[in-house]
């Protein structure tokens, strides 16, 4: 599941899978990082799938909460070290 369709469910469902949701956003993270981008250019591009899907619902605090949750795991996914 890309990282769109997993924040369109989000937003749909009204609930989430923590653990799914940040699976998607590890899997755009790398396939960014793979093609060159910097950790900065991830976060906003991130930034911007849940402004441009958050704005086919209603605003809340829980997409607020969202957007910090992701950009913590994608600075967190950018960073880490692989063995």
């Amino acid at each position: 599941m890309n990282l769109a369709a997993a924040l369109a469910a989000v937003f749909t469902a009204g609930f989430y899978t923590r653990q799914d949701l940040q699976g998607a956003v590890c899997t755009f993270v790398s396939e960014m990082k793979d093609g060159g981008e910097t950790g900065e250019s991830v976060v906003k591009a991130a930034q911007g799938l849940v402004t441009e899907v958050g704005t086919r619902f209603p605003a809340s605090e829980r997409t607020q909460m969202l957007l910090a949750d992701m950009v913590t795991w994608c600075l967190a996914e950018y960073y880490r070290e692989t063995a």
